[in-house]
């Protein structure tokens, strides 16, 4: 496995965005109790949402480094509010179409994963994930791997012999 593995690196990036989503959904919630109406609240929650991403984005999923702080926040957010106006957009478009303020925010933020890690991978932080998250995942696929051999194995039943008759003393 290589440093770079997408697929390793987006289940990372799940785990990433699974924690900003209830963050962000818990964040929705407070806010509407509070008394925002459903166009700020679901703005201010996906602010608070996208601070929570950017550091498990860059503790778990990516290597930071590849640019210097300010570069790699202004590419952060810029990033951000591209993420940002597709999840207003689903919302307001889910709102339009009859859905509930939360059902609304639940529905929009899985189309918003995508883009929040594609453009995290390609324009803010390194391809790479972090040595922690690599050698966990290295450790990790070498015992799947090593239980789906021992697994391949032990379906083999031996060949069974014929028996040839009542056994004679």
């Amino acid at each position: 496995m290589k440093r770079d593995d997408l697929i390793a690196q987006f289940s990372w990036y799940l785990l990433v965005g699974g924690s900003a989503f209830v963050v962000e959904i818990a964040s929705f919630i407070a806010f509407m109790l509070i008394g925002f109406y459903w166009l700020p609240a679901s703005i201010a929650a996906f602010i608070v949402a996208q601070i929570t991403n950017y550091y498990l984005s860059y503790f778990l999923a990516f290597r930071r480094g590849r640019f210097g702080r300010t570069q790699e926040i202004t590419r952060l957010l810029a990033v951000a509010l591209v993420g940002l106006a597709l999840n207003t957009a689903f919302v307001w478009l889910f709102i339009t179409l009859g859905y509930l303020p939360l059902a609304a925010k639940i529905t929009a933020v899985p189309f918003v994963l995508g883009w929040n890690f594609i453009g995290r991978r390609l324009f803010v932080f390194h391809k790479e994930m972090p040595n922690l998250t690599y050698q966990v995942t290295e450790s990790v696929a070498e015992k799947v791997l090593a239980w789906v051999r021992s697994q391949r194995t032990d379906t083999k039943t031996p060949v069974q012999t014929e028996q040839q008759g009542p056994e004679r003393f």
